[in-house]
């Protein structure tokens, strides 16, 4: 799942972009033009350059011109802004303080602000009992909403902005790889101050985002209340799956016994299409006092109430609000290019060109063919989630139920247990309390996710569902997972050399050792030995993993490019497009391959709705992932974990080519795929 940030961190320091040092003069904020003139800013420059004959010319224009394009009528006159730039330019020695100063009061304020938010949205994603009408009003507060503008009201902004140079992501591709960890640590400074956002758009931002997620966490499905065309429940008693997760998990877990259980799936299938198309009954979700029969589509054998495109009333709602940003951000004037030049660091055309890499791979129809002798029949679309590669196919998920819930209880269990199950990945005894120090786990309300600290004296949190009766194998699962998270936000926070360059490159990373790690549950459950036969497996595995989320990635993707051309569009017609572009990218990349056309399924995730643009982190997570696992073959994943994860936030490929060798590349995968399907026949 995602790693929440706090919106003083998600919205200044994430979506932000550097304007280039030698940028002319350019309209401010909102495409009006700047308060101050060419002449005062030349006149100041001058100024600066007497006062400060050592200072190199670059840095004084620099700075000057980086104050100039955010400073407003408001914050002073010419005169003012001249005084401003006199007493705070620093040099030497000066500098090197202010950058001291302005590392360690950044941590503490993004740290505390971070830690109010997890409070505030403590009810709304732990699951502490029934919520109240004010949980959803807490957590839609947003404690730093006034953060940014009150740091450029008292000038704080500024000065960092007068002293630190940013830089395009041009820049940083081209010069990086030369810039020692303190000119990175100060790129980032100044990058935290690229745009003045207004406070209100920020506390809608936060607003409408809990609301989607709230929406979310509580979109469960009653399966024990799921009857079949005789009128039987069709799933164990107790069951309640949340949309998309729990259904994709429940449906995956049913390829152990495939023959006995398809009927299952495809009625699993029906549901995700009723969710999709909206005309799933309104009445049925969360709700366990009502019977439905999804492929009549009937409540207690009568037609019902459908949703009303609840659904796409959350991603307009979403989209709406961060199209807000967009004039504050006129070198990344959509979501879309913050979400993958500003965040990911990562154009859009290459982050595509990756994702159709695998989707066009050679090795696609020969492990679809592989996949349809296993089965014993024809592919069907929720194929995607075929499970079979994994070492646990063949278990029954009721005896890996048992075996977590003997050894999990309960949270406090799974909490105590972290020391060993790091010591089973290979930590070493001081390593692995250092990090169980350091991570909380905690009741999922919703699937499970991670939330990183934002200053070293917080804590990482894990959560994932825990049941009444002890954790179950898809609790255990989420959780190795979320560990993975947790590991690197603890080493890339505690153990970096900058707080500034706390982190990874982005999310994607974060994904990556998240993916290491739920790939090893079953080894830490004592339940799988490595072999040549499995490592073709888990290369099968993570191959058709990959190339279904990459679809889903195009899909959300597209979707948003959608809305931009449709600004005005209706929950109706979005839903409409949404289904559309599905089927489209469907055709295009799964049709040939599975023998289905016009399958909506893509559609499906959850994150579309809460997490907008996303879910591409996740395919790349798993690309990376696959680079890192195979340098962990002739490598001791926690020494050189620990070593990846202090390099921080640079540059995605540069941060690959420190870690493993190489940038990032779907070859190996995509090589690896091919190679398996050789070695494993049946």
């Amino acid at each position: 799942m995602r790693v929440f940030k706090c919106l003083f961190i998600l919205l200044i320091a994430i979506n932000s972009m550097a304007v280039a040092a030698d940028d002319k003069l350019s309209p401010a904020m909102g495409g009006k033009q700047m308060f101050l003139t060419e002449k005062d800013i030349m006149a100041v420059i001058g100024q600066l350059q007497a006062k400060f004959k050592k200072a190199k010319t670059e840095q004084i224009e620099s700075g000057v011109h980086q104050v100039a394009r955010l400073w407003k009528e408001k914050d002073g006159s010419a005169g003012d802004f001249a005084k401003f730039c006199s007493a705070h330019f620093m040099t030497g020695k000066d500098r090197d303080a202010l950058f001291a100063r302005f590392e360690r009061k950044l941590e503490l304020l993004s740290g505390h602000m971070n830690a109010l938010s997890i409070e505030l949205q403590l009810e709304m994603h732990e699951d502490l009992g029934p919520l109240l009408p004010v949980d959803h009003l807490f957590a839609a507060f947003s404690p730093g909403a006034h953060l940014s503008e009150d740091m450029f009201k008292s000038k704080l902004a500024f000065v960092s902005l007068l002293n630190f140079s940013q830089a395009t992501l041009e820049q940083k591709v081209k010069k990086g790889g030369r810039w020692s960890r303190r000119q990175w640590a100060e790129v980032r400074l100044a990058a935290e101050f690229a745009h003045r956002v207004p406070a209100e758009i920020i506390q809608e931002i936060s607003k409408v985002s809990s609301q989607a997620d709230s929406y979310i966490a509580a979109y469960n499905i009653c399966m024990d209340h799921v009857v079949a065309k005789d009128k039987k429940p069709m799933f164990r008693k107790d069951l309640k799956l949340i949309s998309h997760w729990g259904l994709r998990d429940e449906l995956k877990a049913k390829y152990a016994d495939p023959n006995k259980n398809l009927a299952k799936q495809e009625m699993i299938y029906t549901i995700m299409q009723r969710i999709i198309d909206q005309e799933i009954p309104r009445v049925v979700i969360d709700n366990p006092k009502v019977n439905w029969d999804p492929v009549a589509n009937t409540v207690d054998g009568k037609p019902a109430e459908r949703e009303a495109d609840t659904r796409y009333q959350h991603l307009l709602a979403t989209f709406n609000a961060v199209k807000q940003l967009d004039p504050y951000y006129p070198d990344a004037a959509t979501q879309i290019k913050r979400a993958f030049e500003l965040e990911r660091e990562m154009p859009e055309q290459d982050v595509v060109a990756l994702l159709e890499s695998v989707l066009k791979a050679p090795a696609s129809k020969e492990v679809a063919k592989l996949i349809e002798k296993r089965l014993g029949r024809k592919l069907r679309p929720f194929d995607i989630w075929y499970d079979g590669f994994k070492a646990r196919a063949d278990i029954d998920e009721r005896k890996l139920d048992k075996i977590v819930a003997e050894k999990y209880a309960d949270i406090e269990a799974f909490q105590n247990g972290l020391p060993e199950i790091l010591d089973n990945l290979g930590f070493d005894k001081k390593t692995a309390a250092y990090l169980s120090e350091r991570i909380e786990v905690d009741p999922a309300r919703g699937a499970g996710h991670a939330w990183g600290p934002q200053m070293r004296t917080e804590k990482a949190h894990l959560r994932t569902r825990v049941p009444a009766k002890g954790m179950n194998y898809k609790g255990f699962n989420i959780g190795m997972h979320e560990l993975g998270h947790t590991v690197e936000q603890v080493f890339s926070l505690y153990k970096v050399d900058h707080t500034l360059l706390e982190g990874v490159p982005n999310n994607a990373f974060t994904e990556g050792f998240a993916f290491v790690f739920q790939g090893r549950d079953l080894q830490v459950l004592g339940l799988s030995k490595p072999d040549k036969k499995k490592e073709a497996l888990k290369a099968l595995d993570i191959f058709w993993a990959t190339r279904e989320i990459a679809g889903v990635a195009l899909v959300d993707i597209k979707v948003w490019h959608w809305m931009y051309e449709h600004p005005k569009a209706t929950p109706a017609q979005l839903r409409q497009a949404v289904i559309k572009i599905a089927k489209d990218i469907w055709n295009q990349h799964y049709a040939d391959v599975f023998g289905h056309k016009d399958s909506p399924i893509l559609a499906v995730y959850s994150h579309m709705i809460s997490y907008g643009l996303y879910l591409s982190h996740y395919p790349l997570g798993h690309i990376i992932a696959f680079q890192i696992e195979d340098y962990f073959k002739t490598h001791k994943l926690a020494k050189e974990m620990e070593r990846m994860c202090l390099l921080g936030n640079i540059l995605p490929n540069m941060w690959m080519k420190k870690a493993v060798g190489a940038k990032i590349s779907t070859k190996p995968l995509n090589q690896a795929a091919l190679s398996a399907t050789k070695t494993i026949k049946n």
